[in-house]
């Protein structure tokens, strides 16, 4: 059929014996649209079945259909009626990655960290009995989020209650990789011959449970779904699926194509999600095999995204050191501290908007304990088309206000390496070291000056722009914008933002104005609390005349490229030189108003 006519409606009118078809006529189209676009597929591609039963047997706009994380809801997408929306996806401005209600009553929960769904199913069934609605709330969860805490949060209190919450748990065997842990286990087959089945197990939390059941078969399944909507209370549907179903390439994929770049359908050419190229991340693991080559006290551990922190070689090279909790960030966290309590230095690998999930853990586990563990977060600052939620634009503003934490920003792989290795050599209480997500720019910016924690590029006659690592080649680009006016204006790159001791630095360069310093700070990341607050702090401290422009992000962000998130944000370098002649209207007449003579500034300040 033409699936872009395809809604609820019309999936409902079609004979139950048509769906097996229906089906693979979805997932042909999948194979076909990815190839072409890129994008969570492995999953998606084991859920067709799963969203053709839900929309047959469920009122998709009454009963509240939940889709833990949503990238394995694609086919959802297509049943609702929206599959022209495909040649969009990972395209700026293009169909979400994950879903959004803004895009279709049918999308309940914009959620794109696993583990909500359950709490949010909760709280939906709760709110829907107060007004005497009795349709049901469906929360779909896969076997890698029941390794989530705030799964097993949610899963104890729906199990105390009588909402009529259905839960589904797509088990397939992976997370992002391979699941790990007792769960696995548990749902494991040879667990049913054991001393406590998967049916027990739920069956003690007071929950209802059915299953194992097929998850590619449509007809058992609307029957199952069938069934069940008439009974009360909360339940558990277990059904088995295939990660990567009808994918070739995927059988033999480390993620079963979790993502992919566009990619050869037949053999999965292109297909690998990570960044070509040199990136800061492998950068970082490359340093860190030479590191744990000569210091066994090094141990790296990741909640689930070895392939964003490029660690899949690092694992290689020691197996035992290298540690995959699962998608546990909050563990992660603490079992580093329980590590750093031992005789090891642990080594955190996170995506920064991974990091914000363990932010308690951050704060009172490590730093209020004083633990030397070290953060290597990447993808701080735009982090591509996962979009809003996948942006590392929190990491600065919160981290710097943790006591005892130490917080870097690589200022290039020179700056990271040389970081990392003293870092480890002797490590003392808490760091977070900061790399973006990009590839590292070739050539690589030139920073002239290499200072302790922070370097200068050119001079400084009519201002100084502040920039952080991910931020230098914007930099440098705005500063060729200018010198075409002839407006002279230097680089600071800062990589140690906490303890920030740069401060005289920053002084010497002011002394060398008739006026107060001028200045601009670039950053991927929110104006509030964030670099530019810092530089604006620390002058105002000193009582030293700072005239500054700030330049960030006090939104979310949507998902596109660096570029194309920069435009949308103001930070391209032509909007930035834009921003500097609104904000001294008098450089693009050649002029400068009078200032007052460094002398002045000089006294007061003495040593700082």
């Amino acid at each position: 059929m033409n699936l872009e006519i395809l809604t609820p409606a019309v999936l409902k009118q079609m004979p139950i014996d048509a769906l097996s078809a229906l089906a693979d006529e979805i997932r042909e189209f999948l194979m076909a649209s990815l190839s072409k676009t890129g994008g969570h597929i492995g999953s998606s591609l084991g859920t067709v079945e799963l969203a053709i039963s839900l929309h047959y047997v469920f009122d998709g706009l009454k009963d509240k259909i939940l889709w833990d994380t949503g990238h394995n809801a694609l086919a959802h997408r297509i049943v609702t009626g929206r599959a022209y929306q495909f040649p969009t996806l990972n395209a700026f401005g293009g169909m979400s990655r994950f879903l959004d209600p803004s895009d279709s009553p049918f999308d309940v929960l914009s959620a794109s960290h696993a583990g909500t769904a359950l709490s949010t199913a909760a709280g939906l069934a709760t709110s829907m009995g107060y007004v005497g609605d009795k349709h049901s709330v469906i929360a779909i969860v896969g076997d890698g989020t029941m390794g989530e805490g705030m799964t097993w949060e949610g899963l104890d209190y729906i199990a105390g209650t009588d909402l009529p919450i259905i839960i589904v748990l797509n088990d397939n065997g992976y997370s992002i990789p391979k699941t790990v842990g007792g769960i696995v286990e548990l749902f494991s087959p040879s667990s049913q011959t054991g001393q406590v089945s998967t049916g027990d197990f739920f069956r003690a939390l007071g929950l209802r449970y059915h299953g194992p059941f097929y998850g590619h078969d449509c007809l058992q399944l609307v029957r199952i779904f069938q069934g069940i909507s008439q009974l009360k209370g909360p339940c558990v549907i277990h059904i088995k699926t295939e990660k990567g179903r009808g994918l070739p390439c995927a059988a033999t994929h480390a993620y079963r194509m979790h993502f992919s770049m566009p990619f050869d359908p037949v053999t999965g050419a292109g297909a690998s999600p990570t960044i070509p190229g040199r990136t800061y991340a492998t950068v970082a693991a490359s340093e860190l095999a030479a590191i744990m080559i000569l210091d066994e006290a090094v141990t790296v551990l990741t909640p689930g995204t070895p392939y964003a922190s490029g660690l899949e070689v690092l694992h290689d090279l020691f197996p035992s050191r290298v540690i995959d909790v699962g998608m546990a960030e909050q563990h992660a966290v603490s079992m580093a501290a329980g590590l750093a309590l031992g005789s090891q230095k642990p080594v955190v690998c996170i995506q920064s908007t991974f990091l914000q999930r363990a932010y308690d853990q951050v704060l009172h586990d490590v730093c209020f304990m004083q633990l030397p563990v070290t953060f290597l977060v990447v993808r701080s600052g735009f982090a591509g088309y996962d979009g809003p939620t996948h942006h590392g634009l929190f990491d600065i503003p919160v981290l710097r206000s943790f006591p005892n934490m130490q917080l870097h920003y690589a200022m290039d792989t020179q700056d990271l390496r040389d970081t990392l290795t003293q870092r480890l050599a002797h490590p003392e209480g808490p760091l977070a070291l900061l790399m973006p997500y990009e590839p590292v720019p070739d050539p690589e910016p030139v920073i002239e000056t290499r200072l302790d924690g922070a370097g200068l590029c050119g001079g400084h006659r009519d201002g100084t722009i502040l920039c952080l690592g991910n931020t230098l080649v914007t930099a440098q680009s705005v500063r060729g914008l200018l010198r075409e006016h002839g407006w002279e204006w230097g680089i600071a790159v800062i990589g140690r933002l906490k303890p920030f001791d740069q401060f005289t630095r920053l002084r010497d360069i002011a002394l060398t104005h008739a006026e107060p310093l001028r200045c601009v700070t670039l950053e991927e990341g929110m104006l509030s609390g964030g670099f530019g607050s810092l530089i604006a702090e620390q002058f105002a401290g000193h009582a030293l005349p700072l005239d500054l422009l700030r330049c960030g992000v006090d939104a979310f962000v949507p998902a596109g490229s660096k570029e194309e998130c920069a435009v949308w944000a103001g930070l391209a370098p032509h909007q930035i030189v834009q921003q500097i002649l609104q904000r001294w209207p008098w450089l693009a007449q050649g002029d400068s108003p009078k200032g007052t003579d460094i002398g002045q500034y000089a006294s007061p300040l003495g040593d700082v």
